[in-house]
């Protein structure tokens, strides 16, 4: 079992490595319009497939969806990565302009995260009463 503490920097170099693919597939795949370019071709090639699912993930709002429903499980009491991966998918889906559920998603994910787990639900050891004091 990996510490609270170890867990959670684990989590945040997820993030920043996740944080820092996507911005450097969206900078090298998706802005250049040389891309569309040969994406739009008889034979594109074969790094036009994963633009256009990324693309059309971003088109139909599926980011912002994915990152509120993991976002809305995360802040319910879901298990330690489904945080993560709420917070990872709501970054990914403020990247690819579906800020509007990515950020909201990001936020509730973000207060799963932080919000320590509840107890287990059995009753709190009460100390013992103390001895009567005398006069």
């Amino acid at each position: 079992m990996m510490s609270p503490k170890k867990a959670d920097w684990l989590g945040f170099a997820c993030l920043v490595a996740s944080l820092f693919a996507v911005l450097l597939y969206r900078r090298h795949f998706i802005e250049p319009r040389e891309w569309a370019v040969l994406c739009a071709a008889a034979a594109p090639p074969a790094a036009c497939l994963p633009r256009a699912a990324l693309l059309w993930l971003q088109h139909f709002y599926l980011w912002g969806a994915a990152a509120l429903a993991l976002g809305f499980w995360a802040f319910l009491g879901a298990p330690f990565f489904v945080s993560v991966a709420g917070v990872v998918v709501g970054m990914a889906a403020v990247v690819n302009y579906n800020a509007s559920w990515g950020m909201f998603g990001l936020a509730l994910a973000a207060w799963g995260w932080l919000t320590p787990p509840a107890s287990t639900g059995a009753a709190p050891e009460t100390p013992a009463p103390a001895p009567p004091r005398s006069r």
